[in-house]
């Protein structure tokens, strides 16, 4: 009979330690004290665009590039014809405006650029709402993207795919929601 219980304590002591390990493994591999934990991916874009080029020396506006067309559906990312309307020849004498224009204006060839705010079909975010009935402006959720020298560092989930650190997440939505008194029920922004 002492031998069972000896038994019984050995798995105890075998059952809290596997747990505490897996428990470790998953903090490890799922946490975020990596710059980059590793079960993501981080990509940079194919172009070294410089918002604050746009905005502080071309005195560019966001609207000039991304704006709610006619129908209320978002621009998103400009097209090329967009670019090629000042970049046909360099504004300057940058080495990635040298390279995009010969990668990409001369060839007419839409940029492949990496979108940060890719959601899963299931979620819907409407830029009109925000702007047009809580007016807001950009910097409300785009923070200081507009005045980057260069794009943030795509990160991504070698899982699911989908973009980490600059996605939209969930309980921001409804914090921002609750914080405006605005609708934050599950079929506001899930379809």
């Amino acid at each position: 009979m002492a031998q069972h219980n000896t038994q019984g304590k050995k798995g105890g002591w075998a059952f809290v330690c596997g747990f505490a390990l897996a428990f470790l493994a998953g903090w490890f591999f799922f946490g975020n004290h990596f710059a980059v934990p590793p079960l993501y991916g981080k990509k940079t874009q194919p172009v070294a665009f410089s918002h604050k080029v746009h905005v502080e020396d071309a005195g560019m506006a966001c609207k000039e590039c991304h704006y709610l067309e006619a129908n209320g559906r978002w621009s998103g990312i400009p097209k090329l014809d967009k670019c090629i309307e000042c970049h046909q020849e360099p504004q300057g004498d940058s080495k990635e405006e040298a390279e995009f224009i010969k990668n990409y204006v001369k060839p007419h060839k839409e940029v492949p650029w990496l979108v940060y705010s890719r959601q899963p079909k299931n979620v819907f975010f409407s830029h009109a709402a925000h702007l047009k009935i809580a007016r807001f402006n950009c910097k409300v959720c785009h923070g200081k993207m507009g005045y980057n020298d260069r794009p943030p560092v795509y990160v991504y989930s070698r899982l699911s795919k989908y973009p980490q650190h600059t996605v939209i997440v969930m309980e921001a939505c409804m914090k921002c929601h609750k914080k405006y008194d605005a609708p934050n029920s599950c079929f506001t922004c899930h379809k």
